[in-house]
């Protein structure tokens, strides 16, 4: 494991005015993605919930459904939008389950979770540390050799107050018509350890969960046209809940949170109304308030969750693999 680098003395002085604004800004995104991952422990279980079609076969069992909510945060009322994936990962033939498990998530999972497909593109997740605050409260960058991958999760709190991810997505495909499109995509993304939950019998029908997550930081990394997504969120998490049965079974729930809710599908800039939403307002404008919109949106807006849905399904087919591999591996039999 790779020593704490020492921490830079005077941020101000010696940061970039860009690191000084993500440092602020993922504390912004830190304070406020707390508020809305409790708010999805504690609320989500009640909320009404609709399938999302993927409108494609994964390897995995898995279930999809989205939902609309709206909530009263720090900062005042506000609309949600999100998804919930449940995926099979099968059972799991390992001395001490449970220890294998937790160890798999913490330390592994997303460090892990990339490969390429056999027509040579990349697949799952790449990501990489940069800026960090220590846990004695000291601001630093990331060293070379410690770059490439995710953190252990179990350094957060202890050497790590957060780190700065950038994730980059290799799933974001879109077909447009008969054309398919794999699009270039990548989040800027903290990792802090209030985000993290490990708890021994949830429920009656589990024996462990283990839960990592993050919050998203208003920063897009590759600048994209689109109203809604990495870099365009106002406040939104991404939770990954590992689970196992007490017959030894392996699921996983994949939650997704944003508020607000989306307010342009495509961004042309400030001066640029949104085409599609600013459209449809103008419709129902000149339609005296016949043409609906709410349904507009929601059609609209669930078909976003789905292409996530879609992103985060192709994770978990290819971390299956990953993970079962891992298992096999000496030390985990």
């Amino acid at each position: 494991m790779i020593e704490n680098p020492p921490p830079l003395a005077s941020p101000a002085a010696s940061f970039t005015a860009h690191e000084r604004l993500m440092i602020e800004r993922t504390e912004e995104a830190i304070r406020d993605g707390l508020e809305l991952e409790q708010w999805c422990r504690k609320e989500l279980p009640g909320i009404a919930q609709f399938p999302l079609d993927l409108k494609k076969g994964y390897r995995l069992p898995n279930r999809a459904k989205g939902f609309f909510a709206s909530a009263n945060f720090r900062q005042g009322p506000t609309s949600i939008m999100g998804c919930l994936q449940e995926v099979d990962f099968g059972p799991m033939a390992a001395q001490d389950a449970a220890g294998r498990l937790q160890e798999f998530v913490m330390g592994e999972f997303l460090k892990r979770c990339h490969w390429v497909y056999d027509d040579g593109s990349p697949g799952g997740f790449t990501v990489e540390q940069s800026l960090y605050k220590s846990a004695a409260g000291e601001y630093g960058r990331q060293p070379a050799e410690a770059c490439a991958g995710c953190p252990d999760w179990r350094d957060l709190g202890k050497r790590f107050e957060w780190v700065l991810l950038t994730v980059q997505i290799h799933d974001f495909v879109m077909d447009f018509g008969p054309f398919r499109k794999r699009l270039r995509e990548a989040a800027c993304v903290a990792a802090h350890a209030g985000f993290i939950h490990v708890t021994e019998n949830p429920s009656a029908e589990y024996a462990l969960e283990v839960s990592v997550g993050y919050p998203f930081v208003r920063h897009a990394p590759i600048p994209n046209f689109f109203g809604f997504g990495p870099g365009k969120f106002g406040n939104a998490v991404k939770l990954y809940s590992f689970f196992l049965t007490r017959s030894g079974e392996v699921r996983v729930r994949m939650v997704f949170a944003a508020a607000p809710r989306c307010q342009k599908v495509f961004d042309f800039g400030k001066r640029w109304p949104d085409p599609v939403y600013g459209g449809a307002s103008l419709l129902r404008s000149l339609t005296f308030g016949q043409w609906d919109t709410a349904r507009f949106h929601d059609r609209l807006d669930s078909q976003m969750l789905a292409q996530h849905c879609r992103v985060h399904q192709a994770l978990m087919d290819g971390t299956e693999k990953i993970w079962s591999a891992w298992l096999k591996s000496p030390g985990c039999a």
